[in-house]
């Protein structure tokens, strides 16, 4: 297999994945029997995959370096509403907006145990230890994500879906 193909294939096969965790997340946040850190877990994976295939197929960054790679969905955030956005809206208020689309997208990213840890152990995965207290992700309220709740949040998921729905007419570099 070539490179390029090798590339495609990982692409490919990681916006299938992500869609499918979308689906996943959706189904526990029907759930009023499964803790929030569940739902956040499958956001956060579909966040990731989902950045992961447009970058594996749209640069020319190394194919195992993104593979590895837990970061990259906050960057891919504002590259995406650039290209999908741009003539919908007046530079300002586009900016505004992938500003705010990136600050939740950058905690959605420290969702992941491996984002951070040292500065911020919070995680939707493991345990952690704040000031000799373990705490755990089922009984954590995760406040920094709390605009996911409201209509701002509402909007950031249509915006994954929009991007989940794209990735075939879309190219965002």
């Amino acid at each position: 297999m070539t490179e390029e193909e090798r590339r495609r294939a990982f692409a490919d096969a990681f916006i299938r994945q992500a869609r499918s965790d979308r689906n996943v997340h959706r189904l526990l946040l029907a759930s009023k029997d499964v803790e929030a850190c569940h739902a956040l877990h499958y956001l956060q994976m579909t966040c990731e995959k989902l950045a992961k295939a447009y970058r594996l197929r749209d640069t020319k960054a190394p194919v195992d370096d993104l593979v590895r790679s837990h970061a990259g969905f906050a960057k891919f955030v504002g590259a995406y509403m650039t290209v999908t956005l741009k003539r919908q809206l007046p530079s300002n208020q586009l900016a505004a907006l992938i500003r705010a689309a990136r600050k939740l997208a950058r905690e959605i990213e420290k969702l992941a145990p491996a984002i951070d840890r040292d500065v911020s152990p919070v995680n939707a995965e493991y345990p952690w230890e704040v000031d000799d207290q373990v705490m755990t992700p089922c009984s954590y309220s995760f406040p920094s994500l709390e605009l996911l709740r409201q209509s701002g949040g509402r909007a950031f998921l249509k915006l994954i879906d929009a991007a989940l729905a794209d990735f075939e007419r879309v190219t965002v570099v």
